[in-house]
């Protein structure tokens, strides 16, 4: 049986049937490279950390075996952070993904256009964490060559992405825990039911798209 795949987590899964990407925070002191991991500055904490000092710490972190992904990073205009300097953050964590071929993960609030314009000619995995769109957005980024992160949303059938994700490829869906109390086991059990598949289909098939995802960035 194939991994559980916890692709964006602050709270890294127990169990030897767990892979956990955990997500660290560049303005944090206490990084750790032990295990797999995604790293980047979040647009909360854009001015934070100056663009030359980011870029500094992306290029060390680069050369981490462990590195996963950059991210998650991204826009958010319910933030107070100057959304100028959210974009110049955003932009320097695209220019590094593109440069050493890895993912990125994307934490969007209310600034989809400006997310869509900025990744028009990025050729990296982009993944969409904890991602709770509706059914004309969804189907607007799928157009535009996104991936979707699922998280504790899909718990709730009434949330947007309970209404959505029918009409997400499994070829584009990766599932994550984020902050959530709930296990990943739990969020790819609730998924498995909304898509009407079996579990086992389901886990091969993110395990899968794991997989195609460090391949097409290595």
């Amino acid at each position: 049986m194939k991994s559980y795949i916890d692709i964006h987590t602050h709270r890294p899964s127990g169990g030897t049937d767990v892979v956990s990407v955990f997500n660290q925070m560049l303005q944090e002191s206490s990084l750790t490279f032990s295990d797999l991991f995604s790293i980047g500055l979040h647009p909360w904490y854009a001015d934070q950390v100056s663009l030359e000092e980011l870029s500094v710490l992306l290029d060390h972190t680069s050369m981490q075996e462990n590195l996963y992904a950059f991210g998650e990073c991204g826009l958010d205009k319910n933030c107070k952070i100057s959304f100028q300097k959210q974009q110049e953050v955003f932009e320097l964590h695209l220019e590094k993904c593109l440069k050493y071929r890895k993912p990125i993960v994307i934490h969007c609030i209310r600034a989809w256009d400006e997310i869509i314009e900025m990744t028009e000619n990025c050729s990296t995995i982009k993944i969409l964490h904890g991602y709770n769109g509706s059914k004309e957005l969804t189907t607007r980024l799928l157009k535009k060559g996104f991936c979707f992160s699922v998280g504790e949303a899909i718990l709730n059938p009434n949330s947007k992405i309970g209404r959505a994700i029918q009409i997400i490829p499994t070829s584009a869906l990766f599932l994550e825990t984020d902050t959530s109390q709930f296990p990943i086991q739990a969020i790819y059990k609730a998924t498995a039911i909304a898509l009407n598949i079996g579990e086992k289909e389901l886990r091969e098939q993110i395990f899968e798209n794991f997989l195609g995802s460090m391949s097409a960035g290595g």
